[in-house]
């Protein structure tokens, strides 16, 4: 009985032991799970850690920014200009071509503009040239194609009775003849014309037929002296009207001041001496003198023709036959074969050429038949057909 006691106060003194030891460590473990704040622990560490770490990224991550905008990079790309072809100018090609004639590569010149400003000659090698032909008669046109810029160029190609008309002034007339091409003259120089009065030829002929060797003078048309170009009221020269104003259907006062009309048109007008002015009349022109013709003198023969020859263009209503009995009021003059003649035999000169520039300035147009005296054998004679 008395060891069952003891047995039973021994298991209580170990279990009671055991119950105290365990405590303690319990104890110890409370305490580490609870630091000061003296001390951060092991995960307070790791975190702190972690946060500086994560800041000098940031940091890195803000220099680096910086210095990729401020300064170059370690590769400068290099950009590099390149001239282009900005395109193509024709500066010269050849106009008029007979029919089946080949294309003049000499006569074509084209430059290529650049990017740059600068201008480069192509020669016919650098060229594509495309739709040329002259096989037909008229207005045509080719193409010239450089890199991926083309232009077109215009060019004529004349019937074989046809000429070369360089004069924009007749441009409408070119490869024209006979009536059509006298009708298109027509409208031609009635484009611009100022008629001017009687009076106004006064002033304007001594100018248009001035002596080339004393511009004070003027040369008088049937006689060719050279007298003074001051007017007189018609005592040393008079206005003498080539295609006669009896054959003209209008008649022109001499008080100057009359109204303008085909008798004052200065392109039929010459400074003539009134004794051999009286001696012409109203007669037809001629190779030889009769009572129904005149002959001038060879020098002018030419001039005398081409004058007619406008008269009957510029005035539908007047016309040029072989007939010299034909009476004034017909509105003729002739004789037209010998006019063609002298057209041929007495060529323009530098005196007729002036007296055109002259009267065009003042009355604003122009004698066809002295810029192109081919046009008379196109409308009256063997090519007018």
């Amino acid at each position: 009985m008395k060891l069952s006691k003891k047995l039973m106060v021994f298991s209580l003194m170990v279990l009671f032991s055991v119950t105290i030891i365990a405590c303690e460590k319990g104890t110890t473990n409370l305490t580490t799970l609870n630091p000061t704040t003296e001390e951060p622990t092991t995960l307070e560490t790791t975190e702190q850690t972690t946060a500086v770490t994560t800041e000098e990224v940031t940091t890195s991550t803000t220099y680096s920014t910086l210095q990729t905008t401020d300064q170059p990079t370690t590769f400068p790309t290099t950009t590099e200009s390149v001239i282009t072809y900005t395109g193509i100018e024709l500066i010269n090609s050849k106009k008029f071509y007979r029919l089946n004639d080949t294309f003049d590569t000499i006569s074509i010149e084209i430059v290529a503009h650049k990017s740059d400003g600068s201008v480069e000659n192509l020669s016919i090698e650098d060229l594509s040239i495309r739709g040329f032909r002259t096989s037909v008669a008229g207005d045509q046109n080719f193409l010239v194609i450089f890199d991926k810029y083309f232009l077109e160029v215009d060019y004529i190609v004349l019937e074989d009775y046809a000429f070369e008309i360089y004069n924009a002034y007749y441009e409408d007339a070119i490869n024209l003849r006979g009536n059509t091409l006298k009708i298109t003259l027509n409208n031609i120089i009635h484009e611009g014309f100022n008629n001017l009065l009687y009076g106004d030829a006064r002033y304007i002929l001594d100018e248009a037929d001035a002596d080339p060797n004393n511009p004070g003078n003027v040369i008088l048309v049937y006689t060719g002296y050279s007298v003074s170009g001051a007017w007189d009221g018609g005592t040393t020269w008079n206005r003498e009207h080539v295609w006669p104003q009896s054959r003209l259907g209008v008649y022109v006062g001499y008080d100057d001041d009359d109204f303008p009309s085909k008798a004052t048109d200065l392109h039929n007008l010459k400074p003539a001496d009134p004794d051999e002015n009286a001696v012409r009349s109203n007669d037809y022109f001629d190779w030889t003198k009769t009572s129904n013709t005149y002959e001038p003198r060879d020098e002018v023969k030419g001039d005398i023709a081409r004058i007619l020859f406008y008269m009957a263009t510029m005035y539908f209503d007047l016309s040029l036959n072989d007939d010299e009995l034909s009476l004034s009021l017909y509105k003729t003059m002739g004789m037209l074969s010998v006019l063609l003649e002298w057209n041929e035999i007495d060529p323009v000169d530098d005196f007729e050429r002036n007296r055109n520039e002259v009267i065009y300035s003042y009355q604003g147009n122009r004698n066809p038949f002295i810029d192109y005296p081919e046009f008379a054998n196109l409308i009256w004679g063997d090519l007018a057909a």
